[in-house]
């Protein structure tokens, strides 16, 4: 009797380990297998202009199931503002971005996005006056990193999929340099060996281009190593081509590191395209800057008066 029990002991042990130690696959397989947000796919339709590059529609459903796979392990938190479906799928696509040329790649040391309602910080400078805001950051804590973003910037980021600037990819690139361990602008973790000492050294002197005020490259880049890297992958998501056009080499790298050519696949028009600001938008509908008047009474005047 008592080896019967030792028995039924040890079976009882074995598949509460088993469904401990499978509990991540079982959880991902069950979001694999459920269906994608109708409301989702129309954001991704409406707001995310990578969406529309992706020319056949497996590789749509990957990157959709990409979206499903993040927001279900990953807490968004919001800080005095609603999380709503729009922010979800937006930060999700801002993470999801870098890493689609990657296989089974994940944020493991991301800890928490957290978004605000506005500017995560403001300095002023005493001598100009001028007043820098921050809208995005990456912040260490133990062994975790958090990802802070500003609501309305995130929003921008994606109304014109051609200006550059991108606040979510931008911190999610910060993101993919900490993987080998520190945010350096060096992405040690997907370059191979033989290219991270040309790719330092092009950084270098492509900041000193930027410096010099020589270079299209946004003037924030200049700033430090980790941020040329976090500006520059704003710049080859968002407009490639001419990123391909002005810096040849820099491009040739980053499709080494991102494994991706977005070259290939940018030839689409994303301002008659998408929403917020493409012939789709309601006039009545609610501006997407987030002022909270109508698309009529606020950016389209804008729009028609330029």
């Amino acid at each position: 009797m008592g080896y019967f029990v030792l028995i039924l002991f040890s079976a009882v042990l074995v598949f509460v380990f088993y469904r401990w130690a499978t509990r991540k696959s079982r959880r991902r397989k069950a979001v694999l297998a459920s269906e994608f947000p109708g409301e989702w796919r129309k954001i991704l339709n409406d707001r995310v202009g990578f969406y529309h590059t992706l020319k056949t529609d497996e590789e749509k459903q990957r990157f959709e199931k990409l979206i499903q796979l993040f927001l279900s392990e990953k807490r968004i938190t919001g800080i005095d503002v609603k999380i709503d479906d729009l922010t979800k799928v937006l930060v999700a696509s801002s993470a999801i971005i870098p890493i689609f040329g990657f296989r089974d790649w994940e944020y493991q040391n991301l800890g928490e996005v957290l978004v605000f309602p506005g500017s995560i910080k403001k300095y002023k400078d005493q001598k100009s006056e001028a007043v820098t805001e921050v809208l995005g950051r990456v912040n260490p804590f133990q062994n975790d990193h958090y990802v802070t973003l500003s609501k309305p910037a995130l929003e921008r980021g994606f109304n014109d999929m051609a200006d550059r600037k991108n606040v979510g990819i931008h911190e999610f690139a910060h993101m993919l340099d900490q993987a080998d361990g520190e945010i350096d602008g060096v992405p040690e973790a997907y370059l191979p060996d033989e290219w991270v000492e040309p790719w330092r050294e092009l950084m270098y002197r492509k900041i000193k281009s930027i410096k010099r005020g020589e270079s299209d490259i946004d003037d924030y880049g200049a700033t430090s190593e980790a941020e040329f890297f976090a500006v520059v992958t704003e710049y080859f998501f968002e407009k490639p081509d001419k990123l391909a056009e002005n810096h040849p080499r820099l491009y040739a790298l980053l499709t080494k590191i991102f494994q991706q050519n977005p070259k290939r696949r940018f030839r689409i028009n994303f301002r008659e395209l998408l929403n917020p600001y493409g012939k789709r938008l309601g006039r009545n509908e609610l501006c997407p800057c987030g002022s909270g008047e109508k698309y009529k009474n606020c950016c389209l005047l804008k729009k028609q008066a330029a």
